[in-house]
């Protein structure tokens, strides 16, 4: 039993993972089926297309960003397989609890020769990058009277202060270079961080735009409201912890934020359909990039046999 496990271990704990994430996504949205079917009958058609297309260019902006930071410490990982160890790796968000995509990332990236504490301390900043940016985004919704905040208006910029703060060269060398415990040196440059930071407002503008598209009337004058409606309820669905993917929270968070708006009934249309075409996005890029990965690998032993 032990040689066999040592032969195959590796093999049996993918297939748990990945019928672990496959129960994560089908848990997020059990007994909502009719619900779902009800909102896409009254999306166009058009509208359910073009959500779909933002969807998978916000997460191919996010992969850029992760294999961005990671490139910070010194390791660059070519795009086919760079994004296939991002992709993959992230869909341990659904399994519950806050540390099983980061445990997958250290994992993928081991086979490139990434040392592992340098993998996690990418995925913790890539977290932080997303909560501070999300910050900014909600920041400025509530600064723009997009609603009200039941914070004062000097907490608000408060916290606005600190995510800047927190996007400084400084702050974010120094934070990721301690997380690394020493297996790595966090090295970004002020250009670096204005790229990541322009990657996660292109991906902050897609997910608005998912909302603006699937809402029963799509107008552009709702964006403002979507795009901090939604970078809210990500930050609370990261909070959740044993929510997988932030299932619920994030759900409850847009319907509360959007149904002044769009009433309660097309709020939660609209966080259905956002969540549906999120986890269809995250399953479809793990799968593409995977099989890319995987023939490009194949291709690349071919020539170095045929070389040899």
């Amino acid at each position: 039993m032990r040689p066999w496990l040592r032969r195959h271990g590796l093999d049996v704990a993918r297939w748990v993972f990945l019928a672990l994430v496959l129960v994560g996504a089908w848990w997020g949205l059990r007994g909502r089926g009719d619900e779902v079917l009800a909102a896409i009958s009254t999306t166009s058609p058009v509208g359910v297309a073009v959500a779909a297309v933002l969807v998978l260019l916000g997460l191919l902006a996010t992969s850029a960003a992760w294999l961005g930071l990671l490139e910070g410490f010194g390791h660059r990982l070519p795009g086919t397989s760079g994004r296939a160890v991002f992709f993959v790796g992230q869909l341990g968000k659904y399994i519950p609890g806050s540390v099983w995509s980061m445990g997958a990332h250290a994992q993928l990236a081991r086979s490139h020769d990434v040392p592992r504490r340098v993998t996690v301390s990418t995925s913790l900043m890539f977290l932080a990058l997303n909560l501070a940016t999300s910050g900014l985004v909600v920041g400025a919704a509530v600064l723009a009277g997009t609603w009200q905040s039941v914070l004062p208006r000097w907490a608000v910029l408060l916290g606005v202060a600190a995510c800047l703060v927190g996007l400084t060269p400084p702050v974010v060398n120094r934070v990721g270079s301690l997380l690394s415990l020493r297996a790595g040196e966090l090295r970004l440059r002020g250009r670096d961080l204005v790229r990541l930071v322009v990657l996660m407002a292109f991906t902050w503008s897609c997910y608005a735009g998912i909302i603006v598209a699937v809402a029963p009337q799509p107008d552009a004058g709702l964006f403002p409201l979507a795009a901090g409606a939604f970078a809210l309820a990500y930050a609370v669905g990261v909070l959740v912890v044993v929510a997988p993917a932030g299932v619920g929270a994030r759900e409850v968070t847009l319907i509360a934020l959007l149904a002044p708006v769009l009433g309660v009934a097309g709020a939660t249309g609209v966080a259905l359909l956002t969540r549906v075409l999120h986890s269809g996005g995250d399953l479809l890029l793990a799968l593409l990039a995977w099989l890319h990965d995987r023939s490009h690998g194949q291709v690349a032993r071919r020539d170095l046999t045929g070389s040899a």
